[in-house]
Formats: structure tokens, sequence, C-alpha cells
């Protein structure tokens, strides 16, 4: 893949990297302090959210309507909650389907484990996930602070609705994703279409 995209410009930051701490309204944790100890005005979010779950801030819209719906705050979910939804968030735009609620909980439901909420697969459904995430150990020492569930049933005609078909013929695996793949997604924060009507492309060894 080429360093370089035609269709797509980079959008103008400050500083060359990502924004910092300060830029983000984050703060990182004194010594000795713990997930619940986030300052007035803050919550705690877990570095795993980002570096296994494909996790960015702002927080999409999808994501905010599946916590929304299902009355859950982000800093109840656990590392491998999180990930479910941007998955799914993922294969959609992959397939130019708008992601919603209603798509999530056709595939997963609530379930609580040791003071967090995650998303466990409903059964007699096509899978959309080939290999979820496994357990991942000490990512609850991990965390900063930022500014700032009842059981949901699933719509009961999924299975005739176009994009469950589509995004169910291939299940595909929860992993990290390269910047470029977001780009294709429309999901990316770095790069945009030159068009905001435009649709990204990926440019490899001379060909689109």
């Amino acid at each position: 893949m080429s360093s370089t995209n035609p269709s797509q410009r980079k959008r103008k930051n400050k500083g060359k990297g990502p924004p910092g701490p300060d830029q983000a309204g984050a703060q990182y944790p004194t010594a000795g302090s713990t997930a619940v100890d986030a300052p007035p005005g803050y919550i705690t979010l877990y570095v795993a959210f980002f570096r296994e779950g494909n996790f960015r801030l702002p927080i999409s819209k999808f994501t905010a309507s599946v916590l929304r719906n299902y009355g859950v705050h982000i800093s109840q979910i656990n590392v491998i909650g999180l990930p479910r939804i941007t998955h799914l968030e993922y294969v959609c735009r992959a397939y130019r389907i708008e992601p919603a609620f209603e798509m999530f909980n056709v595939f997963y439901s609530v379930t609580y484990t040791s003071g967090f909420y995650s998303f466990q697969a409903r059964t007699g459904v096509a899978p959309v996930c080939s290999v979820p995430l496994k357990s991942l150990h000490d990512w609850k020492q991990k965390f900063f602070y930022i500014r700032r569930i009842p059981k949901v049933d699933a719509m009961e005609d999924y299975a005739a609705q176009d994009w469950y078909k589509k995004i169910t013929h291939k299940a595909t695996a929860i992993s990290q994703l390269e910047e470029m793949a977001l780009v294709g997604a429309g999901m990316s924060l770095l790069w945009v279409p030159k068009n905001p009507l435009g649709v990204p492309v990926y440019s490899y060894q001379g060909k689109f």
C-alpha cells in the first residue's frame, strides 16, 4: 500500500502526533490511584479499549446508541465487550451499511460478571465474528481519566433483513486494524475523502 493516496487528504493537526492528554481532556492517574478515583467531572477509560478494541474518541454515534439503549456506561464495559461494538460497526461500514443498535442486539445480549458488563453472542444466530477476543490479563491496571442494564430482546424479523444477510455471509475476526482499513470503512479520524461525497479507495503498487 503506498504511503500516499490521491483520494484522501490528511486532516490538519496542530502537532505531528495524535492529541495529547491536555488536548483530549484526559488526565493520567497519579501514583496509587485506582479506576474508581476519577476526579470530579471525569470518567475512567482503559487503554485496552484503544489498543485491542479499535476504540476512538470522540465516541461514535453507533457506540453511544448501543450503550444508551442498554443503559450501560462505557466505564462499566469490560475489555472483551467493547471490541464487539466496534467490530460490528466496522463490518457494517465496510459493506456501506449504516449500523444501528437493533442490529447489534440481534447478535449479542448483555451479561454481567465480576463488576463489569459485556456482550455474549446469542444462540441460533449466524456469527458475525469468527474469532472473538480471548481474555486479556491485567487490563484493569492500565487506565486514564477523561472528561465527561436491562435485557433487550432482538428484533423479530432480523433474519429477513438485507444487512443481516450481508454481514453474516462471512464472519470475520476482531483484530487490531491498520489506519488504512479504517479509512476504507469511513471510520478513520486521520483521513477523509477530498470530496465529502467521495468513497475512500486503496492505492497499492499503482492499482486502486
